[in-house]
């Protein structure tokens, strides 16, 4: 009997060995496609990470367009009351302020500030130059004195193409107020300022009557085209540049007998803030101020 059992002991191990391997491969190929399966779902959870942060992004950028567009139709809103606002053009339509938004049409739809002055010579006087202590360089170049440059509250040139504009509009007054070293003070008045557009170089095209006590410097300049240092439109004929000479801008002749737009201190011949008729060309002006009017205002007493 012993041998019987010994037989089937032997004929059962094997079958159960085989039955043990073939367990372990079916248990090995479910691990594979597990595994398979799992690198699957972590790709398509990568993807659709990536489709996240890319919509995300989307979202971040249309709401940044939203907002650009948002401010730009509130820009173009206030540009529209802007325009629909009504603006003074000059000076003379107001009575206290010292610098104001005015709109010429002729110039441009969007109002721009002036520096007024209310006192001097019955007042509503549109400053256009101002020197008075050396700050702001005004030996420049043409786009320069075409935009204006410096500050309003102190030494500032406002643009030809705005005085341009102002001279154009309504016939206007120009006032000079001068003041040297020690004091002294002078003006000189023409009833007739006007400056031509830049297609002609900013031409000095009139200057009407003058009057005053400092005496008249600015008739040499008449008819004359603006200069300055990058562009000459001087009468000169022997090749020197007179802006180059003078340090300076100006609706220069052969050369000058005024610079206001001169280098500020420099009393060397012409080439310092002048003004012939008052302290000579080799003196440096304390003060010069250059300012319009409309004579509507001077003839109903503003």
């Amino acid at each position: 009997m012993w041998r019987i059992g010994i037989l089937l002991c032997l004929l059962i191990v094997p079958f159960s060995e085989g039955k043990d391997r073939q367990e372990v491969c079916t248990l090995r190929m479910m691990c594979d496609k597990i595994d398979e399966v799992k690198s699957e779902v972590d790709a398509v959870r990568e993807e659709q990470e990536q489709q996240k942060l890319m919509l995300e992004n989307q979202a971040n950028i249309l709401e940044n367009q939203s907002d650009i567009l948002k401010q730009q139709s509130q820009i173009l809103g206030e540009m529209a009351l802007s325009r629909n606002k009504s603006y003074p053009s000059s000076c003379a339509d107001v009575s206290r302020e010292i610098k104001l938004l005015i709109r010429l049409p002729e110039y441009s739809e969007d109002p721009f500030e002036v520096a007024c002055d209310q006192r001097s010579h019955g007042g509503g006087w549109t400053i256009i130059l101002r020197r008075h202590d050396g700050r702001q360089d005004f030996y420049r170049g043409w786009e320069d004195y075409k935009r204006g440059f410096g500050d309003l509250t102190s030494e500032f040139f406002l643009g030809l193409d705005k005085i341009h504009a102002m001279t154009s509009d309504q016939i206007q007054e120009l006032i000079v107020l001068l003041e040297d070293h020690e004091g002294v003070k002078a003006f000189e008045m023409y009833d007739e300022f006007r400056v031509g557009p830049e297609t002609n170089n900013y031409t000095l095209e009139s200057l009407g009557f003058a009057y005053g006590p400092a005496g008249d410097s600015l008739r040499y300049q008449l008819g004359m085209m603006f200069s300055t240092k990058d562009r000459n439109n001087d009468k000169r004929k022997d090749g020197q540049e007179c802006a180059k000479m003078s340090t300076a801008a100006w609706w220069y002749n052969e050369c000058r007998e005024s610079n206001l737009c001169g280098t500020y201190g420099n009393n060397e011949f012409g080439k310092g803030v002048a003004w012939k008729a008052f302290r000579g060309l080799d003196y440096s002006l304390k003060r010069a101020v250059m300012m319009i009017r409309p004579r509507t205002a001077a003839l109903n007493g503003s």
